[in-house]
Order: C-alpha cells, then structure tokens, then sequence
C-alpha cells in the first residue's frame, strides 16, 4: 500500500525522502542520493517515464494518465509492502476519476512551504524568472512537465499553490500529516519524530531514537548538498544543483515588493492559517 509524499514542487519532499531513506536503510548500507526507500516501488515521482512505459500508458495526452492513475498505483502494489510515493499532483478528481483510493493508499505526508520562498527555489529549478514563475504558481490549469527525448508531456496536476496545499489538507479519506519545511529546519528533532509517530499509527513503524537522530544527521541540508557536488543527482534540474541553499526568507533579498505583494494577496488566507503572514 502506497503512502504518499506529496508537495507543491521545491518545498521539501526529496529531502523527506532522503530523511525516511536513511531511517529505514541497513546499518551496514552507504546512504546515496538516488534509490529508494525500503527497495519498495523506485520512482522519481508519480507518475514516472519508466511506470507510464510498463503499462504503455500514451503520456503525451494527460486524459489517459488521468484514466490510468489507479491501475499504475494497483502495478505499484503488486509488492505487496509498504510504497513510499513522491508526487506533486494535487488529491484531486478529474471527471470520474479520483487521483487516489483506499484501493491503493493508506497514507500521506504533506510537506508545505512558505510560497515566497517556494517562488524563488522553483524559480531557479526550471529556469524562469520570478515573474514567470508567479504565473506559474498562479495558474488553476498549472502542470509539472517531463520531456521524453525532445518532446514534453504533461505529468502531474497540481494548480494554484493554494489549492494545492488545500486538496491534500482537506482529504478525508485517510490521515494526512501535513508537515512545515520551516519546521524541518528549525525543530528537526520534534519534527522528525512526528513523522515517525505517524508511521507508526498507519504503517506500524517502530520508533528508534538512535536510528532517527543518525538520519537527521546524515540528511541536513548542507550534507545532502555536499553528496550533490560529489556524486551529482538525477532529479537536478535546470539550476546549478537541486539541493540549493534551502534557506527560509531567501525571497526578502531577491524578489520584489510587487511580485511579493500579489503573493501575499493571492494566498493570504492560506499564508495566515500557515502563520507565514
């Protein structure tokens, strides 16, 4: 059964990975950047090129990866274990189809961040300006896009950050745990720890303080930056590197009062309910 990490992109979720990666991997086993976790499902974020394949899904029309999202989550479990998932798509219902089910899911973290910084982390990610990218962010209709040799595809659903944020807070289904990047950094110990406790309400997952501060440890910032600049990363996208700075209020030095104003207009409700406004 799959339990999903998902994120608006560029707010946390590989570095959750990485965290979850290294709290579950042998003691005798070297931490990398690429892989999975548990040797469960191997995905760089669902759906992947690799899945869409297997299945002979046609991705350059998105209605049939719409048809096909509970069959490639059904190929998914045929482990029959426990699948941590990253994506970005919002928990949404596209016509008759629903992102997800019970059928394939039994649970969710949700990492959040400030959408001032997500802007700028997201803005060097694929290389639009700060502008561009506030449209971006912006927009009901607001795809992640994969290339598959020279041409793109359209991959995930995911909308307005808003939006976003409120699909996977307000899914009743199962529990989600909704998780603050900010707080990954500034209470790592308490934050981590109820990421655990949570595994171990819907996954049954022991608590061991060892295990959990050796991998709070291994995966800071700073050190998954510096395995990034030995060994490089497949997720890496059009910036110098993935893992960048990570820093919270980065926005206040580069983006400006107009393009922050229509942030903090736009997403006001959710930015104080989040207390970032």
């Amino acid at each position: 059964m799959i339990i999903w990490l998902a994120s608006y992109p560029k707010s946390g979720n590989t570095w959750m990975r990485m965290f979850l990666k290294s709290y579950f991997m042998k003691s005798d086993e070297k931490f990398s950047l690429e892989g999975s976790i548990l040797d469960s499902f191997k995905s760089q974020g669902f759906p992947d090129q690799a899945l869409l394949d297997q299945l002979k899904v046609d991705y350059y029309k998105f209605e049939e990866i719409v048809k096909n999202w509970e069959t490639m989550q059904d190929y998914i479990n045929l482990n029959k274990r426990t699948n941590f998932v990253k994506t970005h798509n919002a928990m949404c219902t596209v016509g008759s189809h629903q992102f997800t089910t019970l059928r394939n899911t039994k649970g969710g973290i949700y990492i959040v961040r400030d959408p001032r910084d997500v802007l700028v982390s997201l803005s060097h990610h694929m290389g639009l300006d700060y502008e561009q990218t506030f449209i971006h962010m912006s927009s009901s209709y607001n795809f992640e896009t994969s290339l598959s040799g020279n041409k793109s595809y359209k991959k995930t659903l995911m909308g307005k950050w808003s939006d976003h944020y409120k699909s996977w807070k307000n899914y009743k289904s199962c529990k989600i745990l909704i998780i603050k990047y900010e707080d990954m950094i500034l209470n790592e110990l308490n934050t981590f720890t109820e990421v655990n406790n949570y595994l171990n309400e819907v996954d049954e997952t022991k608590f061991d303080k060892d295990k959990l501060k050796k991998a709070i440890k291994q995966t800071q910032f700073k050190e998954l930056q510096k395995l990034e600049k030995a060994e490089g990363f497949s997720e890496k996208g059009k910036g110098e590197l993935f893992f960048r700075k990570g820093k919270i209020g980065g926005w206040k030095d580069e983006v400006s009062s107009k393009i922050i104003n229509k942030i903090e207009k736009l997403y006001k409700n959710e930015m104080e309910e989040l207390s970032y406004l």
